[in-house]
């Protein structure tokens, strides 16, 4: 079997998907940038000793969204405290290594010249939406205080 070509100005062009490690430049400046960043934010400040007002509705409100925390558990990750960063956020916790994985994926069957559809199907979406939703009504409640990040600022 033959992959589909289509005659060009009487030369045969081939409508295959590319191949090779050229294909691996888009998943790995993806990743690496992340990774650049996330190591930037290591070394510039400490999120448990440096208040920095990020969230607007925290800020208004005092409730804490899905994302408080999250820079203070990436922190944490950095600095080998797997259980500092679920303190902090465990949704991100969960999130960053599947994320890796999800991008290592996509680098290994972009580079065989394989197509990935990226996006998950609605049903994942939903199911994760309601997560993020019920996470972020019981990290807000006084019995489920250990879902709220923690801050030593001040302390």
């Amino acid at each position: 079997m033959t992959s589909p070509a289509r005659r060009e100005h009487g030369a045969a062009v081939s409508l295959a998907p590319a191949r090779g490690p050229r294909r691996l430049l888009l998943p790995l400046a993806i990743g690496a940038s992340g990774l650049v960043l996330a190591v930037l934010v290591q070394l510039v400040f400490d999120p448990f000793r440096t208040h920095i007002p990020l969230c607007v509705l925290n800020h208004l409100t005092g409730l804490e969204c899905p994302g408080c925390g999250a820079i203070r558990a990436v922190h944490a990750l950095l600095a080998g405290d797997p259980l500092l960063a679920l303190r902090n956020n465990a949704p991100v916790t969960v999130a960053v290594p599947l994320v890796g994985i999800g991008m290592a994926v996509w680098a290994g069957r972009r580079a065989r010249g394989l197509r990935t559809d990226l996006m998950p199907s609605r049903t994942v979406l939903l199911v994760l939406v309601g997560l993020l939703a019920v996470f972020t009504v019981l990290r807000n409640l006084p019995q489920f205080w250990f879902l709220a990040p923690i801050s030593l600022v001040g302390g």
